[in-house]
């Protein structure tokens, strides 16, 4: 019977060893899972609606609510003012960690041309518009009035006025005579 004790102590003795090591490293990894959960957490924020804002704005509403901004890029709006935001990513209301990045999307403003206006005065009306044409602009609203000199079908005034300038669109507006009173 001695042999059946030294083959159990034999077999016995290391698997208990076993069990107890396995038993330590789960222990050790649910200690460090929870300790180190406790450290890295980081909390969730609400991301606040920035679009139409200045750049300003947008960024003291982004750091109040503990998150980071970036500029992704600039583009022309005609809609939104120079300096403000035409987008956001991620979307306002998302929940994310706070110190997460808000790209934005900041206007540049409306679309600016440097435009050489021919003058146009005392032109008649179809030497004027193909005049506008060739030069790359567009005809925007003619209005007829009488004037005691200046003959019938004659451009009386012109805006925008002749020369360089710069504007957000090509269009040129005629002051056209019907003629004498």
């Amino acid at each position: 019977m001695v042999w059946i004790g030294r083959i159990f102590h034999f077999i016995f003795k290391p698997f208990i060893t076993l069990i107890f090591l396995i038993f330590i490293v789960i222990a050790g990894g649910v200690c460090a899972f929870l300790i180190f959960q406790n450290i890295f957490y980081v909390p969730d924020t609400i991301v606040p609606s920035v679009i139409g804002d200045d750049l300003e704005v947008a960024q003291e509403k982004i750091y109040k609510a503990g998150l980071q901004i970036k500029v992704s890029g600039e583009e022309f709006d005609e809609n939104i003012s120079q300096n403000s935001i035409i987008r956001q990513d991620p979307i306002a209301g998302s929940k994310v960690k706070e110190h997460r990045e808000i790209y934005v999307v900041v206007s540049k403003g409306g679309k600016f041309f440097s435009v050489n206006i021919p003058d146009l005065r005392n032109k008649e009306l179809k030497e004027a518009i193909t005049i506008i044409q060739e030069y790359g602009l567009t005809l925007g609203k003619i209005t007829y009035t009488y004037h005691f000199s200046i003959p019938k079908e004659k451009v009386i005034a012109q805006k925008p006025e002749p020369g360089n300038i710069t504007s957000k669109d090509k269009t040129v507006n005629l002051l056209v005579s019907k003629g004498s009173y």
